[in-house]
């Protein structure tokens, strides 16, 4: 498959990750966490259990296609996932009887059938990792390794046969490769934040005197996944209870006067989408006016402050320095957003000890919330890709104080 096939079916990119690996004088790197290797591969293989490995080989040579190393009995996930953009090396023994002629079948069926019965199967998943740096002419040379989810006794054993009897540890470095997001990934991530804004409209439309929390926080889990997707954060806080940042547990009936405040993430085909609003059963006190104003002025200034060649730490410093000046004095943040993409912070923070440099293609999630317990809290989050000049919305819902 050409480098063109490959990106139209996976995000990642094979002339940056090549760069990186050159400058670490690396040969490949190897997925071991769901999200790098759905970068490498563009499906979602995830293990069912602590002990089960799963990898992705990544060659620095970006005309050599990429391989996956799994169980054997995840033949059958490949077959109806259809991956046909790596080379597959198999572990482990597991059965599966053929059909009898004339049988009903599928054509996932015949295809898992026949993986059986033509792959090679190894040992255990170091055998079938070396199997497969050997047959990309990459015995014995430097490699990177995921150390986030290969079991240790794996990766001492896998070491050995490397240079110095190590392998570089290598989940930073994937994060660093992903901090530029290809036309593939914006799409994703554009995709999972409409969803994400369009769901949130109907929470919106839910509101009403007597509605419960449980009630539009189950809505929300139930309309993601219809959608495809899979809810994670769920954070729907009505009155006082609005003032917290993280919500389980939901127990209190929306009021008249209440302000409710939302903070919700959701995977979509891996990509993450995470938007938040805020709003008011009946007209909002002066108190709400002021402080959303405060929060929405900040939320601002860290927009205007995006684009390339900017720091992130000026962007945090610029948000906060604004609420600060339009009507919370004592306002204090860790941070006012963060990079996403196959995580849900992934790699970059707008926060005061984030000093790296704002480039093209980065997709950041900007937020300026304020929790202030008894009172309430505020929420506008978005999210934005940097671009040549400054920025560009992924989202598009209206940015105000929601009122019902």
């Amino acid at each position: 498959m050409d480098n063109q096939q490959q990106s139209s079916v996976s995000g990642v990119n094979r002339p940056r990750a090549a760069e990186h690996m050159a400058l670490h004088g690396l040969s490949a790197l190897v997925a071991t966490t769901p999200e790098n290797i759905n970068y490498i591969l563009g499906s979602q293989l995830r293990a069912s259990n602590w002990t089960m490995q799963i990898y992705a080989v990544l060659p620095q040579d970006v005309n050599a296609r990429p391989a996956v190393i799994i169980p054997t009995n995840r033949l059958g996930v490949i077959a109806q996932m259809g991956i046909s953009g790596a080379d597959l090396y198999v572990y482990s023994d597991f059965f599966v009887e053929g059909s009898i002629a004339g049988k009903a079948s599928t054509p996932d069926i015949d295809l898992f059938y026949s993986l059986m019965q033509n792959t090679t199967s190894h040992a255990g998943p170091v055998e079938a990792l070396n199997a497969a740096l050997k047959d990309l002419g990459l015995e014995g040379q430097a490699v990177g390794v995921d150390e986030m989810r290969i079991a240790p006794d794996m990766l001492a054993k896998f070491s050995e046969g490397l240079p110095g009897g190590t392998a570089m540890p290598a989940y930073k470095l994937f994060r660093q490769i992903r901090q530029i997001k290809t036309p593939f990934e914006i799409e994703r991530l554009r995709r999972a934040a409409q969803l994400n804004e369009a769901i949130e409209q109907q929470l919106i439309d839910m509101i009403a005197a007597g509605v419960h929390e449980k009630d539009i926080a189950e809505h929300y889990r139930l309309a993601v996944m219809k959608a495809g997707g899979t809810p994670a954060m769920t954070a729907v806080g009505a009155g006082p209870r609005s003032a917290l940042p993280l919500i389980e547990n939901y127990f209190r009936e929306i009021e008249h006067g209440d302000q409710v405040r939302f903070d919700l993430c959701l995977q979509l085909d891996g990509y993450w989408g995470d938007t938040g609003r805020t709003v008011v059963l009946g007209e909002p006190t002066p108190w709400m006016e002021q402080h959303f104003a405060a929060v929405r002025s900040g939320w601002e200034q860290a927009l205007e402050t995006v684009r390339p060649g900017v720091k992130a730490s000026e962007v945090f410093n610029a948000a906060v320095a604004r609420v600060q000046k339009e009507g919370i004095p004592h306002y204090r943040r860790q941070h006012v957003g963060h990079a996403i993409g196959l995580e849900l912070y992934d790699d970059i923070t707008l926060s005061p000890g984030d000093h790296r440099v704002l480039e093209p293609g980065m997709v950041l999630c900007v937020e300026v919330p304020y929790y202030e317990l008894g009172a309430g809290g505020f929420q506008i989050e978005d999210t934005v890709v940097v671009t040549a000049d400054g920025y560009e919305f992924l989202t598009s819902m209206e940015r105000k104080l929601f009122r019902k």
